[in-house]
């Protein structure tokens, strides 16, 4: 919590040191980009390896504030989101659900803070950046599993690239977020280790007004 009135108090400082930085709210929808594979099991005990794969996830929605400053050729943006989606497991095999394979569900609530910089073409933007997520909460249907972990961190980080037109007051977005955590790196069954190299990585869309 702390962390998060650290990064909220930043944001509003920076959008007041400049009288022309425009403010206002936005909402995204988006996907994560992965598609569904198998995950590598390595067991650090005496059970049998089990199967686990990821499967898909759900939509990724946001909602929440932004802040524009338009520099002539160059712009910078910044944001404050309420981000959630969720993540799909399939499992078979592991101890307590050996006849009992099914899909399990993660949930992630996180507030996702982007900051991008680039270049202004008549009404279009081109931006690169980075993003900080920071936990909020999480769900897991995987914590019915016996000896199930939660590893995730309380904070998280990655890189996006944007494509943005901009329309009077109303700001359209095409961003591409890539991660720099492993879809497993949030949770862990035992202290048994999964070898999986692809992210969460997000393409969303977004719709924003800033006045």
């Amino acid at each position: 919590m702390k962390n998060l009135v650290f990064a909220i108090g930043c944001f509003l400082l920076s959008v007041s040191l400049s009288a022309q930085w425009n403010v206002g709210v936005k909402v995204a929808y988006g996907s994560v980009a992965q598609k569904s594979a198998k995950i590598e099991v390595i067991p650090q005990s005496d059970y049998i390896v089990y199967d686990l794969e990821y499967v898909g996830s759900t939509a990724v929605t946001s909602i929440g504030f932004m802040a524009h400053n338009d520099l002539g050729p160059l712009f910078l943006q910044t944001e404050i989101l309420a981000t959630t989606f969720g993540m799909d497991f399939y499992v078979n095999g592991y101890k307590s659900n050996s006849d009992n394979p099914g899909v399990y569900r993660e949930t992630y609530y996180f507030v996702e803070i982007p900051f991008t910089a680039g270049a202004n073409f008549k009404n279009f933007k081109f931006g690169l950046g980075p993003v900080m997520d920071i936990k909020v909460d999480q769900n897991s249907e995987l914590a019915s599993m016996e000896d199930y972990r939660d590893t995730s961190k309380s904070m998280d980080f990655g890189f996006q690239g944007l494509v943005g037109y901009n329309l009077g007051l109303f700001h359209f977005d095409l961003k591409y977020v890539n991660k720099f955590t492993s879809i497993v790196d949030g949770f862990s069954l035992g202290y048994d280790k999964f070898r999986y190299g692809k992210s969460a990585n997000r393409l969303s869309m977004s719709v924003g007004v800033a006045f």
